[in-house]
């Protein structure tokens, strides 16, 4: 996507000229004089979030406003119900005042033609055009005397074996575990940083390894360290490490 416009910075405002919809944008700074259009729409915003989308503007000392003055072929109106249409479509709260319009089928195309542009350009200057996504919270895992007291087996990607959480920093691989022995690559055939962090743990107990078979217990400090030894990590060991009953270890410490 190619999208061409002239852009002009002042005291008052930033004004974007994009002749290719013979339009502007204007984005006007709280308590700066409000540009006023013919046809226009008036979105206010806060923390580079558009609150409210409007067909008429109101000066205002507590929230910057961008001006949308619309293509002569389409009606404000219509412009502005597309507008509305694909915020809500994208997880978006906006409020108007304006009535409900229907949209009609010949002039569609053209109406969402503008919208994805005006949303392309809206993104790069920093104004979210879709909802982002919270990441959810990494669980979090005590230790206990109850899971100290409880093996756990693993059996996973060609890696087995058996671990005990003794202590709050220790955890103890038993003797006789089998170790995945082909390290996974990139898809461009590099080696990622779990393969080199399993290696690294994998030098540093050498003298404990023969044949990809562990001779002795190797303490741990942690279960994802512990994945990353066995089978390169690549999923979530506390869903992996389970004990005679298929009960998993994160069930025994996750703090709800």
């Amino acid at each position: 996507m190619n999208l061409n416009f002239t852009l002009t910075l002042t005291d008052e405002l930033t004004e974007i000229n994009w002749e290719q919809w013979q339009s502007h944008l204007y984005f006007v700074p709280a308590t700066k004089l409000l540009k006023k259009v013919d046809r226009g729409i008036y979105l206010t915003t806060a923390d580079r979030q558009i609150k409210t989308a409007e067909l008429e503007g109101e000066q205002s000392d507590s929230h910057d406003t961008i001006v949308i003055e619309v293509p002569w072929e389409m009606e404000p109106v219509l412009l502005l119900q597309q507008l509305l249409n694909a915020w809500e479509d994208n997880g978006l709260k906006v409020t108007t005042k304006n009535p409900t319009e229907k949209i009609p089928s010949n002039q569609y195309d053209n109406l969402a033609a503008f919208q994805s542009n005006l949303f392309t350009v809206f993104s790069f200057l920093g104004y979210p055009m879709e909802k982002v996504k919270k990441k959810p919270a990494k669980a979090q895992h005590r230790w206990n005397k109850k899971v100290s007291e409880i093996t756990f087996h693993i059996d996973y990607n060609g890696a087995k074996g058996a671990a005990i959480w003794r202590k709050r920093n220790e955890l103890v691989l038993l003797k006789g575990a089998v170790l995945k022995a082909e390290a996974p690559l990139n898809k461009d055939g590099s080696v990622g940083f779990a393969v080199r962090f399993a290696n690294q743990l994998r030098d540093e107990h050498a003298d404990k390894i023969k044949d990809f078979v562990t001779l002795e217990d190797i303490v741990f400090k942690s279960v994802n360290e512990l994945g990353n030894f066995l089978y390169f990590a690549g999923t979530n060991s506390w869903l992996v490490l389970k004990d005679d009953k298929g009960n998993t270890i994160d069930s025994y410490t996750v703090v709800k």
